[in-house]
């Protein structure tokens, strides 16, 4: 027995209003949006392109190459799901997920009776479930199921580890909020617009994954600076503590960048520091020049 459009239409009702996504207005929408898009057999447009542009307010200039925000979005998309399934959905008839290397859901039924009466149920036994056009359909053995929640939750501690490892002081239900500011590159500087546009992006990115603060995403960050550019009056407005600033400058192929880290409400330099690399790996400088805000912002024993 296949879970029917309905069954998995309630089944993101109930995720949308539980606990875990109250708060995750974007990332309800992404969840939304893939799942409708998905039950009315269009999941093969499920590109990250689309999603882009879609769900994330980008224009036609979007380059996924360059601005990788549907990648980190949907890395936390997963991680809200594991977080959901392993606590206040544990019993849930209708298991919704989304594998890797994909923006396609998969949905999964561990007890058919159960979803057909809209109910959950715990310890529910998982069900033979055909594929149908209109849905990922996936079947997930309870006890794989049971590992992807306990995958969660090892997830989730060890962000929690993270924030009480670099400051042990403060409440690991506060994590500090930075907001990486868009770049800026030299006037008329139109190959420096879009490097300062990447490493805005890959900084961006390379700080969400290192899971020790709350990121503001890039691009209401973005938003709000082309319309606020004072720091005080942009931190207030994207809630964040710290703000992420930098000049970036080509020359042939050659990068450098100078970062600097402003406290929000004092309108303050805290840190600044200048990287050089070559155009051509500007990962390693996104890594490199993320690692020393991190080891900046620990330093300066900011809390919130």
């Amino acid at each position: 027995m296949s879970p029917s459009g309905d069954d998995v239409r309630r089944q993101l009702d109930r995720l949308l209003a539980s606990a875990v996504f109250a708060n995750a207005g974007r990332m309800s929408r992404f969840l939304k949006f893939v799942v409708e898009q998905t039950l009315a057999g269009e999941g093969e447009r499920l590109k990250e392109y689309v999603i882009g542009i879609e769900v994330f307010d980008r224009d036609a200039t979007y380059d996924p190459r360059l601005d990788s925000i549907v990648r980190v979005e949907a890395a936390r998309l997963r991680s809200k799901l594991a977080e959901y399934y392993a606590g206040e959905g544990r019993g849930d008839a209708v298991v919704l997920s989304l594998p890797k290397g994909g923006y396609a859901p998969a949905v999964t039924l561990e007890h058919p009776s159960a979803a057909a009466n809209g109910t959950a149920m715990n310890g529910a036994a998982s069900a033979e479930i055909p594929a149908t056009p209109a849905q990922h359909v996936s079947q997930r053995p309870l006890a794989a199921r049971r590992r992807w929640a306990l995958a969660g939750l090892i997830a989730a501690a060890a962000a929690t580890a993270a924030v009480v490892a670099w400051a042990p002081d403060m409440a690991p239900m506060s994590p500090l909020r930075i907001a990486v500011l868009p770049f800026s590159a030299g006037t008329g500087d139109t190959g420096g617009d879009v490097l300062a546009q990447q490493l805005t992006e890959g900084v961006t990115a390379e700080l969400v994954r290192a899971g020790h603060f709350s990121v503001v995403a890039s691009s209401a960050a973005r938003a709000v600076y082309s319309t606020t550019p004072r720091p005080r009056e942009a931190a207030a407005e994207l809630d964040a503590d710290v703000l992420i600033q930098a000049r970036v400058r080509a020359d042939g192929d050659r990068v450098r960048v100078e970062t600097y880290a402003v406290s929000g409400e004092l309108e303050q330099k805290l840190w600044v520091e200048g990287f050089e690399g070559a155009v051509a790996d500007t990962d390693a400088l996104e890594r490199d020049i993320a690692a020393a805000i991190a080891a900046a912002i620990d330093a300066t024993k900011i809390s919130r």
